[in-house]
Order: C-alpha cells, then structure tokens, then sequence
C-alpha cells in the first residue's frame, strides 16, 4: 500500500537556521514520532548527513532503514534503499524565503508498506503523523535557536567514511522500538501558526 502526504506551513525563522535545524538529523527523535534512533553514517563534503541508518516505527512495526539524503541550499531530500520490514519511502522539505525573513516549509512525503492496510487508514494515519511532527518540529527550530543558536556545520575530518551502525534503541517484550519520544495525541488541537495548509493523502 502506497500513499502520499503533503503538509505546507511557516516558521518565523530564517531559512538558514530552519534548514540547520533538518540538517541535525540525529535529533529527529526529538521531533519525528516515528523515529527511535538515528545515526549519520556519512556525509557530503559540506558536512551535510549523505547515508543514515534508521531505526523507525511504521504503523507498529519496527523497522531498520539505511536512507541516502541529497541536500542544496533550500532542500533537504531522502529516499529509503534499504528496509529490515521490505518498506520503501522518500520524501523532501523544501524552503522558501517570505519578505519578512520567515521561511515556508513545503514538506512532501511518500511511503510503501508491504502490509495489508486500508488505504483510508494508511492515508489517514500519514496524515496525522505529518501534522504531530510539524507541531513537534516548530517547537524544536524555536528551542534550539531560543537557546543557542543553530551555529555552522563543520564537515568532519572523514567525511566520507561510513560508520558502523550501531545497534538501534531496544525493544520492548512485544518486539516493537521503545518511542524515544512521547508521541503527542491525535486528538490534541495543533497550532501551527499562520498561513498554515493541511496535508491530504492521496494514493
């Protein structure tokens, strides 16, 4: 079953900081209900994350992906090439500068699951994963730029040597990824700010 999510909102940040923000991608537990652990096993010669190891959640079954991310200045794109579940998937946020400094967020995702799932439920849950990031995602540009600061990326020394992966949050006693963060409720009212326009599944 395959389906395909589309979510456009606006922080009221730079672009610089929001793409910075993507660009940490070990943190996307922090943000991304779905993902348990991330590692960076290489990057471009920009410092920019190029292969990831993943271990995720998709519809309650754990998974471990190995997806390879292209980035530019203004998008960050991934596509899964390896799954542990047979899943398939990719995806892309894209951004564009407003005339205030603020920055909208076109985020575009496609995911394949070899599971027998209606497809108003896939569609569906899709859906509301996406909004619960976004709301999730807001909050972690804003803490970390409130805080700190994004700062720049340096490229590592070797940057092209692939890591050795790791073994990924444990599981619990059913055999699924223990969340490693708490998942907000679906049914919690979402505030995204202006100029926010919901994603719609199509197949």
């Amino acid at each position: 079953m395959r389906t395909k999510t589309d979510h456009r909102f606006v922080i009221d940040l730079d672009p610089d900081q929001v793409m910075d923000a993507l660009l940490m991608v070990e943190q996307m537990p922090d943000w991304s209900p779905s993902h348990q652990d991330v590692r960076v096993a290489s990057r471009d010669d920009f410092g920019r994350p190029k292969r990831v190891y993943i271990s995720t959640s998709l519809m309650g079954r754990p998974d471990r992906q190995v997806v390879e991310y292209t980035c530019t200045e203004n998008r960050v794109e991934w596509q899964v090439t390896e799954s542990s579940a047979g899943a398939g998937g990719k995806g892309w946020f894209d951004l564009a500068e407003f005339e205030d400094g603020a920055t909208e967020v076109w985020y575009h995702s496609e995911l394949y699951l070899p599971i027998p799932v209606p497809g108003m439920v896939l569609k569906r849950s899709a859906r509301r994963e996406g909004e619960t990031m976004i709301s999730n995602f807001i909050a972690f540009v804003e803490s970390v730029t409130g805080l700190q600061g994004l700062g720049e990326l340096e490229a590592p020394a070797e940057s092209t040597e692939a890591a050795p992966y790791a073994e990924p949050a444990p599981y619990d006693q059913a055999g699924y990824a223990q969340p490693g963060y708490p998942q907000a409720g679906y049914a919690q009212r979402l505030d995204y700010g202006r100029n926010f326009e919901p994603g719609f599944g199509t197949a």
